[in-house]
């Protein structure tokens, strides 16, 4: 398929029966899940998609590459913290939690339905996934250390320094 147009469904048994090979950019906007833990409008997502039988296991693969930046909250400082996500994954497509469980080591299992799939949920799950559980900026990036060197500058008197005085003075 050309980059112009990748499908909005795929049927990942069938592509993998004939080696097929998806390349192209898809918008995130439409990825409402994503979109909502992303702290700006998001751009696109660069994906390369083949599609193949793995001999041995007689089971369908797909080898994903994507390529995107994402812009997140740091939760220290609450600016804004850019992403850049590199996925390159093998997923076994499989009907069953069975067979899910029976697949290598080397690859994620893909749940496959008898109607097709939806491209972009696909691509959607997959860069989920990849977000940190956390995200923040390296301790020497981040604003909130120098927010936080000033106020302990500022703030050298103790809380209680007042009751102690009024300790003495009886």
């Amino acid at each position: 398929m050309s980059a112009a147009r990748l499908p909005l469904h795929i049927d990942p048994l069938r592509l993998a029966k004939t080696g097929a090979r998806l390349h192209g950019s898809l918008p995130m906007a439409g990825m409402e899940r994503l979109g909502s833990l992303l702290a700006a409008k998001p751009g696109d997502v660069t994906l390369s998609l083949t599609f193949d039988l793995d001999p041995d296991l007689r089971v369908a693969v797909l080898h994903l590459q994507l390529q995107a930046e994402l812009e997140l909250s740091c939760q220290r400082c609450l600016d804004t913290l850019k992403h850049p996500v590199a996925i390159d994954r093998r997923l076994g497509v499989v009907m069953n939690e069975l067979q899910a469980e029976q697949l290598p080591e080397e690859y994620e299992p893909l749940l496959a339905t008898p109607e097709p799939l939806f491209l972009r949920d696909v691509i959607e799950d997959e860069l989920i996934l990849c977000l940190p559980i956390v995200p923040r900026h390296a301790e020497h990036v981040c604003g909130l250390k120098m927010k936080e060197e000033t106020l302990s500058e500022t703030a050298t008197s103790h809380p209680f320094a007042a009751l102690a005085e009024l300790k003495n003075t009886d």
